[in-house]
């Protein structure tokens, strides 16, 4: 069994990571929408955007 490139592995892991935080970004909204901004919110959004800025930020600059 051989095993992906380095490089397109790392490309799966972000494509992977984009999709939880792209699903978990559309939860937010629609609770947002239905139960209107709350602290509860304002946390989620907060945690999601620190989620795409360390993993975006991580994946797309390779180790040294």
């Amino acid at each position: 069994m051989h095993s992906l490139p380095p490089g397109m592995t790392r490309l799966l892991v972000l494509l992977a990571a984009l999709v939880f935080i792209g699903g978990f970004g559309w939860l937010t909204v629609s609770a947002i929408s239905e139960q209107g901004i709350s602290a509860a919110g304002v946390l989620s959004i907060f945690i999601l955007v620190l989620l795409v800025v360390g993993i975006v930020g991580s994946l797309r600059n390779p180790p040294r």
